[in-house]
């Protein structure tokens, strides 16, 4: 590699990276505002467990994100190169086309060969220890879920507010239980208490000490006048909170897109799951649905070299410098690749027309317009 290509291919590199990260703070913000930011902001997860579920989203999105960073980055460093005569001025040394398209081109592979190892390997290890880490998230510290001045609704039955903590220790605790129209029947106010974890009967027990209970025997709990007694004193009692009806139960790892290309390839000859009995139909559906993420996996590889040899005949043609007008070029026909990949993946069920193989066509008609259009650049 002469010193151009070296000069291209590092122009090209630096504007993928970034590119990428852009993207990746797209595709990944939606997952952490759904999932991790609610529980951060009620002081369920610290913040070096954000982060480390921060970074265990990012894989999963890389392959997404990296087609479209290369395309931006070659609409913008060749759409460049063209707007300030750099491109002629190669041409008027003799230097051919194939000069500025192989830097882009071996970019292009390696990035195939990137996503080939997240997509088999690493993204669904990734994807495996962050589902595990937000279920467990809570059994290895229980007490992150009840933090002072905030109200714990997640139990079913009961609304459970902390006035303070003490390390382990909370205080001024009130809870109160709920029937099934959301109307308190038991009212109880605590000065302190603390949380045991039973992880064998995944159950939070809250042990109340020092405090007073009140219940509501009327046939309209909402008349609050009507009481059992007063306020009756106790000196320790527990409520069981079962853990299982706030958090779902530990993931079996079950769904293909979290299933490494070995795995893939030996549920592939499985009989379908959870059923008995399964008619050829489902098992050929099955077989396919298995197929297919294989498919889909190596497809949406390859999908970086079809968008980067697409791209780079068009900003040769297009040739601006304009920023927002390459970024808009970039995601509109990344925008017709996945429709085109969405259209495919609705044939899932009609395993006779080879659903499978037609997740590449999206590839291919990208693949031979670049083609062609490269080879038409090349004979100006």
């Amino acid at each position: 590699m002469n010193l151009l290509h070296r000069h291209i291919f590092w122009q090209i590199a630096a504007a993928t990276l970034m590119a990428v990260g852009v993207f990746v703070f797209v595709l990944v913000l939606g997952n952490v505002m759904r999932e991790v930011l609610d529980r951060m902001a009620t002081g369920e997860i610290d913040l070096s467990t954000f982060f480390y579920l921060l970074a265990l989203l990012i894989p999963g999105v890389i392959p997404y994100a990296l087609p479209l960073g290369l395309l931006t980055a070659v609409l913008l460093v060749v759409g460049r190169i063209c707007a300030q005569r750099e491109y002629t001025a190669m041409r008027a040394t003799g230097l051919s086309l194939w000069s500025l398209a192989a830097p882009i081109l071996v970019a292009a592979c390696l990035g195939v060969l990137l996503c080939l190892f997240i997509n088999f390997e690493y993204a669904p290890a990734a994807d495996r220890a962050y589902k595990t880490a937000l279920a467990d998230y809570v059994r290895h510290n229980p007490t992150r879920l009840f933090q002072p001045g905030v109200d714990v609704r997640q139990f079913n039955g009961y609304l459970i507010h902390v006035g303070g903590r003490a390390n382990d220790e909370l205080q001024s605790l009130w809870v109160w239980k709920l029937d099934g129209q959301g109307r308190v029947t038991d009212a109880i106010h605590a000065n302190r208490g603390h949380i045991d974890y039973e992880p064998q009967s995944d159950v939070i027990k809250l042990v109340l000490q020092d405090g007073a209970v009140q219940s509501f025997k009327s046939v309209d709990p909402e008349n609050m006048l009507d009481v059992s007694q007063p306020g009756t004193p106790f000196a320790e009692i527990t409520e069981p909170l079962l853990l299982s009806s706030l958090l779902p139960p530990p993931p079996t790892f079950s769904k293909l897109s979290l299933l490494t290309l070995g795995e893939l390839l030996q549920r592939r000859d499985e009989t379908p799951p959870n059923v008995k009995n399964p008619t050829a139909k489902q098992t050929a559906v099955w077989r396919m649905d298995v197929q297919m993420q294989i498919q889909r996996d190596f497809a949406g590889a390859f999908s970086v070299l079809a968008l980067a040899l697409l791209g780079l005949p068009l900003s040769l043609r297009v040739g601006r410098a304009e920023n927002f007008a390459n970024l808009t070029l970039a995601l509109g026909l990344a925008l017709v690749y996945y429709f085109l990949l969405f259209s495919v993946s609705l044939l899932r069920m009609h395993p006779e027309l080879r659903p499978d193989l037609l997740l590449w066509l999206p590839n291919f008609i990208f693949e031979a317009l670049g083609g062609w259009l490269l080879f038409r650049a090349a004979q100006r």
